[in-house]
């Protein structure tokens, strides 16, 4: 396991099924969002993640729409101010054979099945698969409650499957 990923086992914020499932995600080039209040770790986490991503694939931090036109195998997208984010989002997405590692918080708001739903009608089915990690607190002790991957069929049904952990 990265030792950037290995950090968060440490620490307690999720075990090694969790941590070994985020590293065999980044390794094989799968999305991952991150979602939860910015009191749960999130920002710290996707610094974390960042990292481990920009040393193992091409990687570009999108600080705005311009930077989808780069090539590149990971768009890092951090939390952005003053953009439609969740369209940004979805334009990132729809680039083919890349994926995405974003954050999902309650200032930058994402509805990822309304994004698969206009995904579908525009483009067809995609073949990306997603993996959304849910950060939580408890007892002023930010940890990773769940983890959800989503996938979508030929006839664009989203399937999702929790990490049993």
């Amino acid at each position: 396991m990265n030792p950037f990923i290995m950090k968060f086992v440490t620490d307690g914020f999720f075990n090694e099924t969790v941590g070994n499932f985020i590293d065999e995600a980044i390794t094989s080039g799968d999305s991952i969002i991150i979602a939860g209040h910015r009191s749960t770790g999130t920002r710290p986490f996707m610094a974390n993640l960042m990292a481990v991503t920009k040393k193992t694939h091409p990687a570009i931090q999108v600080k705005k729409a311009e930077d989808l036109e780069k090539e590149t195998k990971y768009f890092l997208i951090p939390g952005i101010p003053d953009i439609d984010f969740e369209e940004l989002i979805y334009n990132a997405i729809k680039v083919p054979d890349t994926s995405i590692l974003t954050i999902k918080e309650p200032e930058q708001p994402v509805s990822l099945m309304k994004i698969f739903k206009k995904l579908y009608k525009e483009v067809g089915a995609t073949p990306k698969k997603f993996h959304q990690i849910e950060c939580e607190k408890k007892d002023g002790v930010p940890f990773v409650k769940k983890v959800t991957t989503f996938t979508m069929s030929e006839d664009g049904k989203v399937q999702k499957e929790d990490l049993v952990f």
